[in-house]
């Protein structure tokens, strides 16, 4: 009951199933596509894989909110994402998001393109016991790392 509760696109999860019209999964939500600033749904992310141990480990990553562990994967698969214009989601709720696509038409979807994105890797976002020293470099350098999205 509560999976069918309807949410705006600024409150959905990453790492939620993405289901065809027909309630067959055919992915799950890497990041939704929008303008915030004028508040402007473009459309969604969906990472498509193929079922492997490194597809859950990325799905259980984007549903704990720790986004940098799922884009260093996303750099050797970037083939696997896909891109769902706003119009055909026909549903947000808390425990899925539905597209009006059916099975042959999500394979064909798109990978998204566009210019490159650029993430920080903030070295205060390391955590404490990471083992080769991330809190000392990062006060010694005091500055992140970027890296370009494939």
């Amino acid at each position: 009951m509560d999976e069918e509760f309807p949410i705006s696109y600024q409150g959905v999860t990453p790492g939620i199933p993405v289901l065809t019209r027909n309630g067959e999964q055919f992915g799950f939500l890497e990041h939704v596509l929008e303008v915030p600033e004028e508040d402007v749904f473009e459309g969604i992310v969906v990472w498509v894989g193929g079922g492997s141990w490194a597809d859950r480990r990325i799905q259980r990553d984007l549903s704990r909110g720790d986004l940098s562990a799922a884009r260093r994967l996303e750099a050797f698969h970037p083939h696997n994402l896909r891109f769902v214009e706003a119009d055909r989601v026909t549903a947000i709720t808390v425990g899925y998001i539905r597209c009006d696509l059916d099975l042959s038409e999500a394979g064909a979807l798109p990978p998204p393109t566009g210019a490159p994105v650029f993430y920080a890797n903030a070295i205060d976002q390391a955590r404490p016991t990471d083992r080769y020293g991330n809190q000392l470099y990062g006060g010694l350098f005091g500055r992140a790392r970027w890296t370009r999205e494939q």
